[in-house]
């Protein structure tokens, strides 16, 4: 008889916890989110298949997709879906074909979900309607030697959820599927590579290559390196700061304004890759200015001489008569020259 009470007793307490453990599961937030893709516009990337996968939902990828290489970070298209909202990914799988590689890579990790929850929680402040919102898609970043980066993206925003590695592996034709054959045909990646009718890069891009090479394959971990800085604008006097966007070499974006840019301070980012901002004179005319491009050499030099651990302001400049820009990046004690930026002005907008 005791031996019963106990088994009843044993047999409750387990229900309740599977109970409490399945509400618990039926209370979390769900998200509505998407994948896609992006690798350097040097390296294409021709995608066998793979998956985000949630505990209510698979996002995936096969060869559908095609040839990526929309450049480090940049995100591609999407594929829509029915599932409205769905939980919070928690693996990653993934297998492509590295056409400049001619080499098949593969993985499978797990994703830290309580970095993308708070992502999620957070999110940010859309800057064209006022209103608090949040992260949209995944985008996973396919490099050569096998890197994997995954970033969350939303309008102006785009943060590295985390960076993987991949290991190679041997697809054969009769282990193919059938859409996927068309990868393992002879000369395929030559075909793709050096046939400008294929369109695969950008004509720009092709001249580069003929010209310097492809890329060190290493410069996409180079790119994940931070510095302590923070942007700051010197403008005429009575002038008015509006906002500051940028991208930096590792693919993450950041669109500072109104209470984000006066909050903004020294933080771990990686080299700005380009930048702009708006601002509004005495006369409350407003202007545009624009940092194209950085010279990645130069750009990263600049900020290696000056070191990880030195907060490092990086100072843009405009003239007194409003028509220039001076670039430069200044620690504590010392102040460095940024002269070859690509930089455009506006004429007043309004």
């Amino acid at each position: 008889m005791e031996t019963s009470k106990l088994r009843i007793i044993i047999l409750f307490i387990v229900s309740s916890f599977s109970l409490i453990n399945c509400q618990n599961k039926k209370m979390e937030q769900k998200y509505s989110w998407l994948g896609t893709l992006s690798a350097p516009q040097e390296y294409p990337m021709e995608i066998y298949k793979g998956a985000l996968i949630a505990d209510d939902f698979t996002y995936s990828f096969d060869a559908i997709w095609g040839t990526q290489n929309t450049g480090w970070g940049n995100e591609g298209g999407t594929m829509s879906v029915e599932t409205s909202q769905m939980d919070i990914p928690h693996n990653l799988e993934f297998t492509w074909y590295s056409l400049v590689e001619n080499k098949f890579y593969t993985g499978k990790w797990d994703l830290d979900k309580e970095k993308i929850k708070d992502l999620f929680e957070k999110g940010f402040i859309d800057q064209d309607n006022g209103k608090k919102t949040t992260y949209s898609n995944f985008i996973v970043g396919l490099a050569p030697k096998g890197k994997v980066v995954l970033w969350i993206n939303g309008p102006g925003n785009q943060k590295e959820i985390g960076a993987f590695q991949a290991h190679d592996t041997i697809i054969t034709k009769e282990k193919a599927y059938d859409n996927a054959q068309y990868m393992l045909k002879e000369g395929f990646a030559d075909r793709m590579l050096k046939d400008p009718s294929y369109e695969t890069f950008k004509p720009e891009i092709r001249a580069k290559i003929e010209k310097e090479g492809y890329p060190s394959p290493d410069i996409y971990e180079t790119y994940r390196e931070r510095y302590s800085w923070k942007p700051l604008v010197i403008l005429p006097e009575g002038s008015e700061w509006i906002d500051f966007g940028f991208t930096n070499y590792n693919g993450e974006q950041e669109n500072l304004f109104g209470e984000s840019l006066k909050a903004d301070t020294y933080k771990k980012r990686a080299v700005p890759k380009f930048c702009g901002f708006y601002w509004r004179d005495k006369n409350k005319k407003r202007y545009g200015v624009w940092v194209d491009s950085f010279d990645e050499e130069e750009i990263f030099d600049l900020f290696q001489k000056l070191g990880k651990e030195k907060n490092t302001d990086l100072i843009i400049k405009i003239s007194p008569d409003n028509t220039g820009a001076s670039l430069s990046l200044k620690s504590e004690k010392e102040e460095l020259p940024v002269t070859k930026a690509k930089i455009r002005l506006s004429r007043a907008i309004e």
